[in-house]
């Protein structure tokens, strides 16, 4: 079984948690750990495009899974010519070699988001192929998923 995903939307790293001293009954200091909201309210966005392509009644991977294909799409920088984006035009690939780095913020955001919507966990994900990050026209996230056993 495969399954297939689009999320519009500019591509968003997920940052490390933040942690913050506070105060708590009796006069005791504790440390709390925390998300930004950009950073929560991204993955929700994500979960939810997700939920709006999944076929009725589907049921999250719990088994080893394939991430066939995962495309990060970024929009072209400010500074691009007109000649440089006239050939993103034509489709020419351009890879996206600047921040966020590809294996660690950008699928651990993605990944987060479609735990217990697409698979069970993402320790479920055992198998990465083509993955890629690029510029272009239409900023999005593509991803394809199969069951492996």
């Amino acid at each position: 079984m495969s399954i297939k995903f689009k999320i519009l939307g500019i591509p968003q790293p997920k940052q490390s948690a933040r942690f913050a001293i506070r105060k708590g009954k009796g006069g005791r200091n504790f440390l709390q750990k925390y998300q930004k909201k950009e950073v929560v309210q991204n993955e929700r966005n994500i979960a939810f495009d997700i939920k709006s392509q999944l076929p009725e009644g589907f049921i999250p991977f719990d088994s080893a899974i394939h991430v066939k294909k995962l495309l990060y799409v970024f929009p072209p920088q400010k500074n691009w010519s007109k000649k440089k984006l006239k050939e993103l035009e034509e489709g020419k690939i351009f890879y996206k070699e600047t921040k966020p780095d590809l294996t660690d913020n950008l699928n651990k955001g993605l990944f987060d988001a479609m735990n217990g919507i697409v698979y069970t966990d993402d320790a479920r994900i055992c198998k990465m192929s083509e993955v890629e990050k690029i510029y272009g026209l239409i900023p999005r996230i593509e991803v394809e998923f199969e069951i492996l056993n």
